[in-house]
């Protein structure tokens, strides 16, 4: 006699089992048999990105169907501006200043999708203004959630003011960008509109990361933004950013400050906690005050060395992430220069590239011979590739070859505190920028690459130190230990017997 299986009950019995799951529980039960998946799989958490019109069509279709509706399930939802094109700037007549035609007749399916979505944890909108002009359900359906947590309005105006003031969710992450002006009366209306949107969510206490992008206001007012504070931001991150508003005054609590294009003034006082991490193009700084970060990363080559020797003085880091040149005489006098400009350094990530088209030879010795007055603990650097065939740069002689293989162990032997050193041939090329000359960068590491870890060590009587391959995993270890704990403990690190014990300890014990 044989016994039932699941996929032998019929389909009303299947229909219960499945409704009493849903997540991965959901899943896990769909994937168990073919017969099974239709029953189960629309109970699971979903994301949609909606590119186009017809994305927006078969989403809304597929989310409203069901008993209960699939959009219970939804979890996160991306609305890009693309879905309101009507007409590519490719056709437009206007051949001299082409402009995509937007239209926005399917804003109702918005509305809908939002409307009967109330397990969302993630919205980003793009042309928010027109959406809530065109269909006020979806700011209403935005501020009626609970459970938000990632937040991204793009293109507001003040009909967002509304929906910020009744937003029942506390999300941790908001990112806000107001619509694009031209006019110098339009951008002090909506410079007045960052104000009141800093005040709205002054009332977001569980807010840790604010990401505001304001490049679409060209020459706002001369009045300065200083009268509301934002103890509660510990993370901030900026496009374009304006003078007009005292970083230091509406956000006390700062530990990571990105600015993304535009150099600012940052001034902080002794009472205000050291930030974490500032990542910057550079800072157009006119006092010789520090204000020191753990971590400096630059979002881009220096256009000069001038200002970029006084930012990292100014800075004063425990760890540095930088492109920069390793075979000119200005660059090789900056690296000579550096240890005197940050005393505190103690790691650095170094994405490496080179200038010259016909170098002489020893430039790569003459490189590693410059970091001898270094107090590193641990290095990361991603070296410059050798000129191809059908390159218009002249070959490097083999002895340079042949230093930039040994690198890892050329340097272990001129810094004496070194205890880690990672070195990769080629940086991580991400899947949106798929040149390998960005000069900007979207996160703090400025040098992701797929690194081979080596642990420096001592041989007893000998002079010479030997590395000692490690996994990547433990490499990872040794750079999140870098990047979290205090100038102390990293000073005080010992590659082979204190760094386990703090690991273990999460750093707490070092």
């Amino acid at each position: 006699m044989s016994h039932p299986t699941l996929s032998s009950l019929n389909g009303d019995v299947l229909a219960e089992l499945a409704s009493y799951l849903s997540g991965r529980d959901a899943l896990n039960l769909a994937l168990t048999a073919r017969r099974i998946y239709d029953f189960a799989i629309h109970r699971t958490a979903v994301t949609f990105t909606c590119r186009n019109r017809t994305d927006l069509v078969r989403i809304h279709h597929y989310l409203l169907s069901g008993n209960p509706k699939r959009a219970v399930y939804l979890r996160g939802l991306s609305i890009l501006a693309s879905t309101f094109i009507e007409r590519p700037w490719q056709e437009d007549p206007n051949w001299i200043f082409p402009k995509n035609t937007y239209e926005y007749s399917q804003a109702a399916l918005i509305g809908d999708i939002l409307e009967h979505s109330p397990n969302l944890s993630h919205v980003l909108l793009e042309h928010t203004a027109p959406l809530l002009q065109h269909d006020p359900r979806v700011g209403t359906a935005i501020a009626a959630m609970h459970k938000l947590a990632r937040l991204e309005l793009r293109d507001v105006d003040t009909n967002v003011l509304p929906v910020l003031a009744q937003l029942r969710s506390t999300p941790r992450i908001l990112h806000l960008s107001p619509v694009k002006v031209e006019s110098s009366a339009d951008a002090k209306r909506v410079f007045a509109l960052v104000q009141e949107t800093l005040v709205a969510i002054s009332a977001f206490k569980g807010l840790h990361a604010l990401d505001l992008d304001l490049k679409n206001i060209p020459s706002p007012p001369q009045s300065l933004i200083s009268s509301v504070s934002l103890p509660q931001i510990r993370h901030l991150s900026v496009h374009w950013w304006h003078a007009q508003i005292d970083v230091a005054q509406v956000f006390p609590n700062l530990e990571v400050f990105e600015q993304h294009v535009n150099s600012t003034l940052l001034k902080r006082s002794a009472q205000q906690p050291q930030l974490r991490r500032l990542s910057v193009a550079e800072m157009q700084t006119f006092e010789a005050v520090r204000y020191p970060v753990h971590l400096l990363h630059f979002r881009r080559y220096p256009r000069e060395l001038r200002s970029f020797r006084r930012t990292v003085y100014e800075a004063n880091p425990v760890g540095i992430a930088l492109h920069c040149f390793i075979d000119t005489p200005g660059w090789l006098k900056y690296w000579q220069q550096l240890p005197r400009m940050a005393p505190r350094l103690r790691f650095m990530d170094v994405h490496c590239h080179t200038w010259e088209r016909r170098h002489e030879q020893g430039w790569v010795n003459n490189f590693v011979q410059s970091l001898r007055r270094y107090s590193l603990v641990c290095l990361r650097i991603v070296a410059p590739p050798p000129p191809t065939p059908d390159s218009m740069d002249a070959p490097w002689h083999e002895d340079d070859i042949q230093t930039l293989a040994e690198l890892p162990d050329r340097i272990a032997q001129v810094i004496p505190t070194l205890r880690y050193v990672a070195w990769a041939a080629k940086r991580c090329v991400l899947e949106a920028r798929p040149d390998d000359y960005a000069w900007y960068e979207s996160e703090y590491d400025c040098a992701a690459a797929e690194y081979t870890w080596y642990r420096v060590e001592k041989v007893e009587g000998e002079s010479a130190k030997t590395l000692k391959p490690i996994s990547a995993g433990e490499g990872e270890r040794v750079r999140r230990f870098l990047l979290d704990s205090e100038l102390e403990a990293i000073t005080n690190i010992d590659g082979v017997y204190l760094l386990p014990i703090c690991l273990s300890l999460g750093g707490s014990g070092c």
